[in-house]
């Protein structure tokens, strides 16, 4: 009883052991190709770099690009060499589990052979023709015979099966062997690439060494760099504050200003109140909004000097369609029911008429229908009590900030081309261990390159620190972004500039680095620059 249990339990384990190779097979490729994916993408990410760190090193190995650059392809090899790793197992995975279905298509192969060869045998000895019509019929029956009959074509075709079944695993045997050697060859490959990689990994590591070494020979020089740039950049963060809080201030009193001369305007509401507006503030916040009234009242007058000068119900009725609250939309009416009134006396005059012809038994004609006076127009009209401008838009500057606002994760790069080598806030040198704060985000980018608006806007100011490089802010609104560390700039204050238009060209020191410092404040307040920038 016991040996029955135990045989069971081991079938049992045998069968689910099988069952589970066949979903790791499938599951074993899927995740192969997984990784395939993965380390194509790696190996990508590292000719980029490759190209980077070649025009870098030409340029300078002590630049914070360079030692970037170099630490994501260490970082990128490492990753590869770890998935490299991992797909020659899977490989190894593949041609065991290949080897194995080969082993169990070879094995029932032979079952086939045999049953084959014991077929063939039986139908040698049973092969002429006599033999299988005796048997037919020595039957007992009509359906005895037919029945044999059938018998033997069953058994023909059953031979016939046995035959191609033979073929058909003959030829999933030499498949799996062609999988089984492409495997062998992918795993060669793989491990060629790996042998490479360690290689290059190791020359890389060699090379970063060497950059810390020719930083450490040189940590007070660049020490020393690092804190002037960091207290010139204070200096012109305390001169953005200043000039921010001044705008601020300014810009408060000018928007108290401009709204008390638009709330004038618009409580006139004419022509003239408006471009009285407009010779105050050409450029003031609800400009737009005067010229759009200006427009719609002389349209309004228009259209009232041609229902005055046709002087008809018509005329009158098709300026209120055109201008309901016109300025002369009272008159308007009064004029039309001076008109219709006019009309009425007609009816009725006409009507005693037709009684007066009935009465006498004359034709219509032969009686006198008193004329009724054609309505005179009012004199010298006087518009209506002034309504509410048709126009008030938002201030234009409100305007500006609400677009800005919801181009958050959506503004273009202030580079062509860049990465980030200086976070905003607390960063840490990558090799000399200093602290430095940021404002805003360093970009790191290529000789020569120019900083580039990223959204449309006003030249607030433009901050030149006595033998520093220049820094120019622009207004967006109520939001700010700054462009610092241009060695020399193509705006002036109060340019008006556009989203991706070229401000100025950043500055490249002397370890190589070409650097832009990149700000976003809102009013005062300071930005993430990586929250409002798209991925690149």
């Amino acid at each position: 009883m016991r040996k029955l249990l135990f045989f069971t339990v081991l079938c049992s384990l045998l069968l689910a052991g099988l069952a589970t190779a066949q979903i790791t097979e499938q599951e074993l490729k899927e995740q192969k190709e997984r990784l395939q994916k993965q380390n194509t993408a790696l190996k990508k990410d590292i000719a980029e770099l490759n190209r980077d760190l070649q025009r870098n090193q030409s340029e300078s190995k002590t630049s914070l690009l360079y030692i970037k650059n170099l630490e994501s392809k260490i970082t990128a090899q490492t990753k590869l060499v770890s998935g490299l790793n991992r797909e020659k197992r899977y490989l190894e995975d593949e041609i065991y589990l290949t080897q194995l279905e080969i082993n169990k298509l070879s094995r029932e192969l032979v079952e086939l052979r045999k049953e084959y060869k014991d077929i063939l045998v039986k139908a040698y000895k049973n092969k002429s023709i006599e033999n299988k019509l005796l048997f037919v019929l020595s039957s007992e029956s009509l359906g005895q015979a037919f029945r044999r009959i059938k018998y033997l074509q069953r058994y023909s075709e059953y031979q016939l099966g046995k035959a191609d079944e033979i073929i058909a695993k003959t030829k999933a045997i030499e498949k799996e062997k062609e999988s089984r050697e492409k495997s062998k060859k992918e795993k060669e490959a793989v491990l060629a690439q790996q042998s490479v990689v360690k290689e290059e990994l190791e020359g890389e590591k060699v090379a970063k060494q060497k950059v810390i070494e020719d930083f450490k020979k040189n940590a007070g020089v660049i020490s020393q760099q690092i804190a002037a740039k960091q207290q010139e950049q204070r200096t012109i963060d305390a001169e953005i504050n200043s000039i921010i809080e001044e705008e601020i201030r300014l810009a408060k009193i000018r928007a108290e200003k401009d709204k008390s001369a638009w709330d004038n305007a618009a409580k006139l509401n004419t022509i003239a109140a408006f471009q009285a507006y407009l010779n105050e503030w050409p450029s003031g916040d609800y400009s737009a909004s005067a010229r759009k009234n200006i427009q719609q009242l002389e349209a309004d007058n228009r259209g009232w000097q041609t229902a005055r000068s046709t002087h008809s119900k018509q005329a009158y009725q098709s300026y209120l369609s055109n201008f309901p609250q016109g300025q002369f939309a009272s008159t308007a009416r009064l004029e039309i029911s001076k008109f219709e009134a006019a009309e009425e006396a007609a009816r009725i005059a006409k009507e005693a008429a037709e009684r007066e012809a009935a009465a006498a038994n004359k034709p219509i004609e032969e009686v006198v229908v008193k004329e009724v006076e054609k309505p005179k127009p009012v004199e010298n009209p006087r518009p209506d009590p002034t309504p509410e401008p048709k126009f008030t838009d938002r201030s234009s500057s409100v305007e500006l900030a609400s677009e800005f606002a919801s181009n958050r994760g959506k503004l273009p790069w202030p580079v062509t081309r860049g990465q980030i080598v200086g976070k905003f806030g607390v960063n840490r040198h990558p090799i000399l261990n200093i602290e430095t704060n940021n404002d805003g985000v360093d970009i790191a980018t290529n000789r020569g390159s120019m900083a580039k608006v990223v959204f449309d806007g006003e030249v607030s100011s433009i901050i030149s620190i006595p033998g520093g490089n220049r820094t120019v802010l622009v207004r967006h609104g109520t939001f700010y972004t700054l462009y610092g560390n241009l060695s020399f700039v193509s705006v002036k204050k109060g340019d008006k500039v556009s989203r991706g238009q070229d401000i100025g060209r950043i500055y490249t020191d002397d370890n190589g680095d070409t650097i832009l410092n990149f700000q976003v404040r809102n009013g005062a307040a300071k930005q993430n620059p990586e929250s409002w920038l798209r991925s690149n």
